[in-house]
């Protein structure tokens, strides 16, 4: 942008700044509501993939757990 009389630096920086912490308080505000440092793949790819894996992992071994449940349950009967 060129600068002329009617340019205010000051105001421009300044409303960079606002931006730049309403992006990073938006990202926050993503992981308290979650509970998840890692909310999406755009966070942290790896991880994420990684994440996404255990929670399945840990839903399945949820998923033979409560089969198993079950099963002794009927068996005491």
């Amino acid at each position: 942008m060129a600068n002329s009389v009617n340019t205010n630096v000051s105001a421009m920086i300044a409303l960079q700044n606002l931006n730049s912490t309403n992006a990073d308080l938006n990202v926050t505000q993503g992981r308290i509501n979650t509970g998840k440092r890692i909310n999406n793949a755009k966070d942290n790819g790896a991880v994420w993939a990684i994440a996404q894996n255990q929670r399945a992992t840990s839903q399945s071994l949820n998923a033979v757990r409560e089969s198993l449940q079950r099963g002794q349950s009927t068996v005491d009967v």
